[in-house]
């Protein structure tokens, strides 16, 4: 299991060291705008490095590009649902870590398709109309596609996030 608050806590702290270095004065409604345009674009990276996304590329796969890709995307989510105020929507309980982490694995490009767009759809929700069910459902599909679909080992997963996060907090702290 994911220890959601510990990757929660490293994604803000990088923020505002960001921030710091930057002197990034942008108000809340820009930064969660920011936000959500760089997740949409890690999302469509993601889907495109992964390789199931460009039918007329195929065997243009990238897996540590795709990683990288995944990897962002969750720091982006969880960054906003810090900027949200719904941080009680990714702390997941065993029963909804252990749905998640058995559903049954999309491997077919139609079933990628559907997965990859309801997260798109239930993100657009959230955004727009504010409805924390649909970005609970988003995190959990995006959840489902890494562990489940990709293969990756949530150990793992925390750990790259976290030394991905840190060393881009390094190179800020270093400037």
């Amino acid at each position: 299991m994911l220890d959601i608050t510990k990757m929660l806590h490293t994604v803000v702290d990088l923020e505002l060291t960001v921030d710091d270095a930057k002197e990034l004065l942008i108000g809340p409604e820009t930064r969660q705008q920011t936000i959500f345009v760089q997740l949409d674009y890690q999302l469509a990276n993601f889907a495109q490095a992964a390789g199931w996304a460009d039918v007329l590329e195929q065997g243009s796969e990238d897996p540590a590009l795709a990683r990288t890709s995944y990897l962002k995307s969750l720091a982006l989510l969880l960054l906003f649902s810090a900027k949200k105020q719904w941080t009680h929507l990714v702390v997941m309980d065993d029963d909804q870590w252990q749905r998640v982490t058995t559903a049954q694995q999309s491997t077919k490009l139609a079933d990628l398709n559907k997965e990859y767009l309801a997260i798109k759809h239930f993100l657009n929700g959230a955004y727009y109309s504010h409805r924390q069910e649909d970005f609970r459902h988003a995190w959990h599909l995006l959840l489902k596609m890494g562990i489940v679909d990709f293969g990756y080992q949530p150990a793992d997963l925390q750990q790259a996030y976290l030394e991905l996060l840190a060393k881009v907090a390094k190179q800020y702290e270093e400037d």
